[in-house]
């Protein structure tokens, strides 16, 4: 129960946080917590340790704990970027994000095609099906597409057998578990072609290929966005 309480103080704040509720500055005293959520010291207490393992919140001398500036987010943290997504600063999250996609994945994809596994080969043919299959169905938009997607480029990012690029996956698929404001037949489509040619290309080890088609559906998402 006080673990369930936890995280939804942490959710709660840090959405506020992330959206502007609570602005740089703003002091939070743990006693305000207790009172507002009906928590004990305890779990107020651990809630704002989270905050601050985030960078979202600072403990100031003879201030107390306080919300930190945003330069001082833990940005690549999933739970950030969801709550960043969530709230006003949206497009500005997702220009960031497409812009890491764009500098990441097409080499992620190249080196994938020349170091995946048999299993990996496998998954992201798989997958790119799936995601055809959901859209015949008229899934598209849901969260069994947002899943199998998020799969896709998990998977392409696990086979480059990059260290570093697999660290950024769990960012760089961030935004898959969040809906789409503006899909439409043709984007998706061409979106799906996109995830086919790069699971085949991969499949055959086919590098420069691999790299290509990754470009051109990072850059598709870049200027479906507006993203310069």
């Amino acid at each position: 129960m006080a673990r369930s309480m936890y995280a939804g103080i942490v959710d709660v704040l840090g959405a506020e946080i992330a959206g502007g509720t609570l602005s740089a500055g703003s002091v939070v005293s743990l006693a305000s917590l207790e009172e507002r959520f009906e928590v004990s010291r305890t779990v107020a207490r651990e809630a704002m340790r989270s905050l601050e393992s985030k960078g979202m919140i600072e403990a100031r001398r003879r201030v107390g704990l306080i919300v930190a500036d945003a330069a001082r987010w833990r940005v690549l943290d999933p739970q950030v970027i969801g709550w960043r997504l969530a709230g006003p600063g949206r497009d500005d999250q997702l220009r960031s994000l497409t812009a890491l996609r764009i500098a990441v994945e097409p080499t992620a994809a190249r080196l994938g095609a020349m170091k995946r596994t048999d299993q990996q080969r496998i998954i992201l043919l798989e997958l790119s099906q799936r995601l055809w299959q959901l859209t015949r169905d008229g899934l598209a938009n849901t969260q069994a597409f947002r899943d199998a997607d998020a799969g896709f480029h998990t998977t392409l990012l696990e086979a480059s057998r990059n260290e570093m690029f697999i660290a950024l996956a769990p960012a760089l698929v961030a935004v898959a578990s969040h809906p789409s404001r503006t899909v439409t037949a043709e984007r998706i489509e061409r979106s799906l072609t996109c995830h086919e040619a790069i699971a085949r290309a991969i499949a055959a080890g086919d590098a420069d290929a691999a790299e290509a088609q990754c470009r051109q559906l990072v850059t598709m998402v870049r200027d479906h966005l507006g993203v310069e």
